[in-house]
């Protein structure tokens, strides 16, 4: 479907991030049985509440732009992909230590492109002057960031630390 008007890349970019809200709130509660750090599940189940309060926003955005794009029809490709990625890498991945840098790495990755995402939206919804969406956006932007700060300092002060501990396989850094 050709997107003819602002109404319709707005309606278009929610169905975006109501798929890649849908599909990361089942990829961080795959994720809540694999990582054993407390920090990390409490993070991991705060996004998730984050993640519904953002997929009410946005249904509730959409129901102005009804008519613009049938509903279901816009798969998020670059976040389902993002997912997929984390998840076939967490596979291949064996030490819980390195497993959980590579949950986090995953995490923020999701997280930066929903950041650049809700801001992209964000900005459109106030040049059109559409302040329910700009607020929603906003939160999300905020939360995110908080989010991805969060997950900077855990990484940082503790996972990678213990991941990076020389197990025999050449040391070095993880890469996060």
């Amino acid at each position: 479907m050709a997107i003819n008007s602002p109404r319709e890349l707005m309606a278009m970019e929610l169905q975006h991030i109501q798929d890649a809200e849908t599909e990361a709130a089942r990829a961080l509660n795959d994720l809540q049985g694999q990582v054993q750090n407390p920090e990390l599940k409490k993070m991991l189940q705060r996004r998730l509440q984050e993640g519904e309060e953002v997929l009410r926003g946005v249904r509730e955005c959409l129901t102005k732009f009804d008519g613009q794009r049938q509903a279901g029809d816009t798969q998020n490709k670059a976040a389902r992909g993002i997912i997929e990625e984390g998840r076939t890498f967490l596979r291949e991945v064996q030490p819980p230590e390195l497993k959980e840098a590579i949950a986090i790495g995953s995490i923020q990755a999701l997280e930066h492109y929903c950041i650049a995402t809700w801001g992209t939206v964000r900005a459109l919804a106030d040049e059109m002057g559409e302040q329910q969406v700009a607020q929603v956006m906003e939160r999300a932007l905020e939360r995110g960031k908080e989010l991805d700060a969060r997950l900077s300092d855990l990484a940082e002060s503790r996972v990678n630390p213990r991941a990076t501990q020389d197990r025999g396989g050449g040391g070095g850094e993880a890469r996060i």
